[in-house]
């Protein structure tokens, strides 16, 4: 946002040098990314009076002419065609830094140097209005008035003495989108009060609601609207000083009305749209949301493609103007405008960004209403319009504003803790101070009991609401160079290997196995998230309907990658994610922050073929015994070997045949293949088995210590063993008798083959296991 220097001296008498209020300005939180002496921008540059003008000897297009440039006559080359002898210019001497070329595309700035053109030396330039930056028109030079003295500078011929600033204003302080709201920024600094403009309207005899209706249809949309009626006008240039004042901003001057408007916007920060109040059928404004498809065409000449939430300014027969962003071309303001119609209303933020966002539509105005304008100001920022153009016009207001205010908005105090504001800041300010820095700011605050304040923010500070902004506010005004910085340094050398590590190792130890790593969003859709009973948490204002709410597991993630790989013809795939998972805490109530848990995981997913297509090895797709294998490698290559597989878990929603997994007598995750009906949904259908472990519980188990025995100088003794046994006994109970009967000397039991069959008998079943028994010392 630009500012004026002299703009804002309206409001606030200051004397800060540039540096001083940068800095100053920046330190309050608001940043003022660059700024620009207009007193500097024009040095060597003074009112000259062309004497003669000649043909150029050697150019058709080109004159020689003789300038007075107040210590001397110079001779300059121009090529302008509206040059005369007589005229009163704008020259830029040898060494000048003209602000725009207009020989160059981008209309870069360049030095003016002392130069021959076709043969003659030219001692200067006669410049156009588009080259000093004061206009669009670059085809002829800039005539200056008649009464201007030659040889005055010509920054000061022109009152170019302002000093214009660009600022960043952050989405939440709107209040600042405007030179008042600056202006009470600078009050802190210069220690001043700001003087705010005496608004009074002179009202005629007749009403302005006998003539003019409001209504609002849509309530929730606008929450207020107020407007002004003004008759016998005379629409005309605006004076000089308000064409200044806009110009130095940016803003082209149109006529009075609308330039007035734009001066209130900016002074204010409320924006204001002018209607030809004969344009208006009926008298009547009325507030409602357009139809779907239905067309419109804005000030700009563009036809507009409305939807159902695109808030409409209609008139009792058709729109007249899209609410917060732009009028329409039946009712602008023209030559022949007698009768106007003041607008300055309250949009609702997020209605007018939606639309904006829709129409591929930003104006001043809707940069304004997105970030929310003060509720409270619209009437008087109608009135300083009606004011204006009542005194630079003459024109008639008619008696009373017409304020349409369905549900007043009464603001809450905000509960302040001393003791909190000065834990948090880290200072030591007493109750009375904090008030005193709160009421600098417009903040009005009651003592109430023990160290804390009721205070209530003013209507124009939308941003204030909790008690942390308001120890925000603390800080700024306090100053943050005067609160102590403490910092503090510790090493830690006996803490365990952090998480991070870990998690770079199992990513690691994954890609050298062959798998792939995906990132899946956290948020998913609603069709996605019912695939499991669990609760999901969900989000209160979703982006789009794929984002509605937060995953409470990787599984559904991993599949529609799979499908989506599948539909791009790679259908084998070996993947793993290692992301967070969230879920609501049972008996909590949804709200607070420990009603939620989050927690990270890794998933490990199978689908396709285990093996690449090749000469001699028949393919198979992957089945639970390769993911068991897979997790068994896992584990082992983290030497975790701690764990034990327990079959027939049913804990996932997901999965058959499911596998749980537990790592030193703690459940750390589960694998198995995923249920037919779920692949089904997913187009997968020769199925895919997955595996999610829990990252803590890996992370917490692994032990970053090594042990190093010497290899073994003796050799293995084998023994098969076949054991009959009820066919109902689960094989890993049979391998946990046979580990506790082995003795020291066994070192590693396998089951190799499982037998069911008359020769064992009804009800039985034969299992063979190989048994290697090794002793270290004979």
């Amino acid at each position: 946002m630009k500012l004026s220097q002299n703009w804002l001296k309206r409001y606030i008498d200051f004397k800060l040098t540039p540096e001083a209020f940068v800095e100053g300005l920046t330190m309050l939180g608001l940043e003022v990314e660059s700024y620009e002496d207009l007193s500097k921008k024009y040095g060597k540059f003074v009112v000259g009076e062309v004497l003669e003008r000649a043909k150029h000897p050697n150019a058709d297009r080109l004159t020689l002419c003789k300038v007075n440039v107040g210590s001397e006559i110079q001779e300059i080359v121009c090529g302008a065609p509206n040059v005369a002898a007589g005229q009163k210019v704008a020259v830029a001497l040898v060494g000048a830094t003209i602000p725009h070329d207009q020989h160059e595309p981008n209309g870069e700035p360049f030095v003016l140097a002392k130069a021959k053109i076709r043969g003659v030396e030219s001692n200067g330039m006669i410049c156009s209005a588009y080259e000093l930056g004061l206009g669009k028109d670059a085809d002829g030079i800039l005539v200056l008035d008649a009464a201007a003295k030659v040889g005055t500078p010509l920054a000061r011929h022109l009152n170019q003495n302002d000093v214009i600033y660009e600022i960043g204003i952050t989405p939440n302080r709107s209040d600042c989108l405007s030179h008042i709201g600056v202006a009470r920024e600078l009050s802190l600094l210069a220690n001043k009060p700001v003087k705010l403009p005496a608004v009074k309207v002179k009202e005629s005899k007749e009403k302005s609601s006998k003539i003019a209706t409001i209504r609002i249809l849509d309530k929730k949309r606008c929450l207020r609207y107020s407007a002004r009626v003004l008759r016998n006008l005379k629409v005309q240039p605006s004076p000089k000083w308000l064409q200044d004042l806009l110009t130095s901003v940016g803003v082209r001057p149109i006529n009075v009305v609308v330039d007035v408007t734009n001066f209130v916007m900016l002074e204010t920060g409320q924006p204001l749209h002018a209607f030809d109040y004969e344009k208006l059928a009926g008298g009547t404004i009325v507030v409602k949301t357009a139809s779907v498809g239905e067309k419109f065409s804005t000030l700009d000449g563009k036809d507009r493609i409305l939807n159902e939430e695109t808030l409409m300014i209609c008139d009792a027969e058709k729109p007249v103007a899209i609410a917060g962003l732009m009028g329409g071309m039946n009712s602008e303001i023209s030559d022949s405008t007698t009768t106007i119609l003041i607008e300055s209303a309250y949009f609702d933020p997020s209605g007018i960004r939606r639309t904006s966002k829709y129409l591929g539509l930003s104006t001043e105005a809707s940069y304004r209403f997105e970030r929310s304008v003060d509720l409270e100001n619209t009437a008087h920022a109608a009135d300083r319009a009606a004011q204006m153009i009542s005194e630079l016009t003459g024109a008639e207001v008619l008696t009373g504003i017409i304020d349409v205010y369905p549900r007043k908005r009464k603001i809450p105090p905000i509960a302040l803790r001393v003791s909190r504001a000065n834990a948090i800041l880290g200072t030591n300010v007493s109750k009375n101070s904090v008030s005193s820095i709160l009421q600098k700011i417009g903040i009005r605050s009651r003592s109430g009991s023990g160290d804390s304040l009721h205070s209530t923010p003013p209507s124009y500070r939308n941003d204030l609401k909790e008690e942390i902004d308001l120890i925000e506010e603390i800080a700024r005004v306090y100053g943050y160079n005067r609160i102590e910085t403490k910092t503090k340094a510790e090493i830690d050398f006996s803490s365990s290997v952090s998480a991070n590590r870990f998690v770079d190792e199992l990513r690691d130890v994954l890609v050298g196995s062959g798998f792939n790593e995906i990132v899946v969003n956290s948020l998913q859709d609603d069709k996605t998230s019912a695939l499991v009973e669990q609760r999901a948490v969900r989000v209160l204002n979703p982006v789009s309907t794929d984002m509605q709410a937060l995953r409470t597991n990787l599984v559904a993630g991993a599949l529609h990658v799979i499908k989506r790989n599948r539909y791009h013809g790679t259908r084998d795939l070996r993947l793993f994610e290692i992301g967070n998972v969230f879920g609501l805490v049972d008996g909590k109530a949804p709200g607070s922050l420990d009603a939620y848990r989050e927690e990270e995981r890794l998933l490990l997913a199978l689908s396709g073929a285990i093996s690449p297509l090749s000469y001699g090895i028949q393919q198979r797709n992957a089945d639970l015994l390769d993911m068991k294998g897979e997790v068994e490698a896992l584990l082992t290559k983290f030497c975790l070997d701690k764990y034990r597989f327990i079959y027939y878990d049913t804990r996932s929603p997901l999965t058959d045949s499911t596998v749980a997994i537990e790592i030193s007598n703690t459940y750390a995750g589960y694998f198995g293949k995923v249920k037919k009906g779920i692949a089904d949904l997913f187009d997968i259908e020769d199925g895919a088995c997955v595996c999610e472990l829990s990252v803590e519980v890996l992370s917490r188990s692994w032990s970053v210590a090594r042990t190093y025995v010497p290899l073994p100088r003796f050799p293995t003794v084998s023994r098969d063993l076949a054991f009959v046994v009820d066919q109902a006994l689960a094989q890993l109970k049979l391998e946990e008798s046979i580990r506790e009967s082995g003795g020291p000397l066994l070192a590693s039991v396998r089951l190799f083959d499982m037998y069911a069959g008359d020769q064992v008998g009804i009800g039985k079943k034969s299992l063979a296991y190989a048994l290697q028994f090794q002793s270290p010392d004979h």
